[in-house]
């Protein structure tokens, strides 16, 4: 029992010395002082060697004292200042430091009125992600989903809150990358993300949970598009092109371009280009522009715009309108030379007129592989000597390719088809749709075949019933083939 009375004796004669040690009460308010403007400001450099400062010298004191109390059984703190109502001061003193400053730190912890208060946000909603699929190449900017997915399930349907923008280098691999996107989840609660990465700081994704947006579910700010259109772009003509070290990507969301073509490649799933002849019409989608970082104003962007059938896609431009068809008014200007088709920027077609005979024309055929430099006469009698005038002309690939002529009165015409790029052609025929009429009788109005467009696996066509159709308000035949246009089978009459 005396042992543990000593002890008790003795730390309390310790606790006197730090509490009544006016050298210790300066230190201490210094180190409470250093520490409120550590949380408030940040300033680490500034402050945490005086902090470490404070530290060592605390745990100096408390050592020296401990040694001197064992050491000496009958040693008593000498009081530095001989006043009986010190020991109450120095406490009261004391007790204010810690308050002020107690109470200054926790301003700093709430609200965001301090540096401590972003440090606890992050610890709570900030993540780390390793970044596995990281090549734009390869996996697109699907990756950067499917890694963060590995560890946080994000919702299903994403919207994009303001963009999505990236930079990659000539390899493929992403640098840099921020978007803030929301979604619901499986719950049904609405839930916003901010995904950055910088490679320079980390080879991970940062994933900030729990974020605010304005939750509007815009279908022109779906991620979906995205990915797809990413999907499907060229990237090695695209760099090949450019030829930089470095390349930015960026995504809006569907946009409205108006009537300005500067940059705009329409591309389908499987990445095969649409030229759009001289059709004068808006262009309207879900744009993805590959640009050069530093150099958006000397280089015009590639503006990626994705056809296809995906329900998200909105883009007034169709595969149909690949030439109009022909009317009195523009089959002048298709004869007199705007007969092209542009599989890609370097890769297309060209009918040229060779003669004319009562109404009809004749024409050959000519390809350029180097964007127009070059052209070579590849068939000098496409329509295989039957009279009659363009209608217009498509290549699915560089070997399967469609071309349309109309009889001289533009009531009739036929489809042409060929597989080994244009070398030959034959003549494909189809059943034609018989239509009864209310008196009984039976027509077939529908005899003039439109440019073949194709969707997925399948060609569709639209045949129409020429300059003399005046059934059903001018109505026309969809057909469509599964044997890439050898065999056509009618569908349904369509109301255009």
């Amino acid at each position: 029992m005396g042992g543990i009375y000593i002890f008790k004796k003795k730390l309390k004669d310790i606790l006197k010395v730090l509490l009544q040690n006016p050298i210790l009460i300066i230190v201490y308010w210094i180190f409470c002082y250093e520490l409120s403007l550590l949380c408030m400001y940040g300033r680490v450099n500034n402050t945490i060697y005086i902090l470490l400062g404070c530290i060592l010298f605390f745990i100096s004191i408390i050592i020296f004292i401990i040694i001197k109390n064992m050491k000496n059984k009958d040693y008593r703190p000498r009081e530095l200042i001989k006043l009986k109502s010190w020991r109450y001061i120095s406490i009261i003193i004391i007790i204010s430091i810690t308050s002020i400053y107690g109470m200054k730190i926790y301003e700093s912890a709430t609200n965001y009125r301090g540096k401590l208060s972003w440090v606890i946000e992050r610890l709570k909603n900030e993540r780390s992600v390793e970044f596995e699929h990281n090549n734009i190449y390869k996996y697109g900017v699907e990756g950067i989903f499917q890694d963060i997915n590995k560890k946080y399930t994000l919702p299903n349907k994403l919207y994009m809150s303001n963009v999505f923008e990236l930079e990659f280098n000539s390899h493929g691999t992403i640098t840099s990358l921020y978007t803030f996107v929301y979604g619901k989840n499986n719950d049904g609660e609405d839930k916003a993300y901010l995904i950055t990465y910088d490679k320079s700081k980390s080879q991970d994704i940062t994933l900030r949970l729990n974020g605010q947006a304005n939750f509007d579910y815009n279908d022109d700010k779906l991620i979906d598009p995205l990915i797809e259109t990413v999907n499907a772009i060229p990237f090695d003509k695209t760099t090949s092109k450019f030829n930089e070290d470095k390349y930015g990507l960026l995504y809006y969301g569907k946009r409205n371009w108006g009537y300005n073509t500067d940059g705009i490649i329409n591309i389908s799933e499987k990445g095969k280009e649409y030229y759009f002849g001289e059709v004068n019409i808006e262009t309207i989608g879900y744009t993805v522009s590959i640009f050069i970082p530093g150099k958006e104003q000397d280089i015009i962007p590639d503006r990626y715009n994705l056809i296809c059938d995906s329900k998200w896609s909105q883009s007034c431009m169709e595969p149909i309108i690949r030439y109009e068809e022909p009317s009195m008014n523009n089959q002048q200007d298709i004869i007199d030379g705007k007969g092209q088709f542009h599989l890609s920027g370097k890769i297309a077609y060209k009918l040229d007129v060779t003669d004319k005979a009562l109404g009809s024309t004749f024409y050959s055929l000519r390809k350029t592989i180097d964007g127009g430099v070059n052209w070579q006469v590849i068939n000098k009698n496409p329509f295989n000597g039957a009279i009659g005038s363009l209608s217009g002309m498509t290549f699915m690939d560089e070997q399967l390719g469609f071309i349309v002529a109309n009889n001289p009165s533009c009531d009739s015409g036929d489809l042409y088809r060929t597989d080994n790029g244009g070398i030959s052609f034959e003549k494909i025929d189809y059943s034609p749709y018989e239509v009864k009429l209310k008196n009984g009788a039976s027509i077939v109005p529908f005899d003039c075949p439109g440019i073949p467009y194709e969707k997925g696996d399948i060609i569709y066509m639209l045949v129409g019933q020429g300059t003399d159709g005046d059934y059903n308000g001018n109505s026309k035949a969809l057909y469509q083939s599964k044997d890439k246009g050898k065999t056509w089978e009618y569908v349904e009459e369509v109301k255009k």
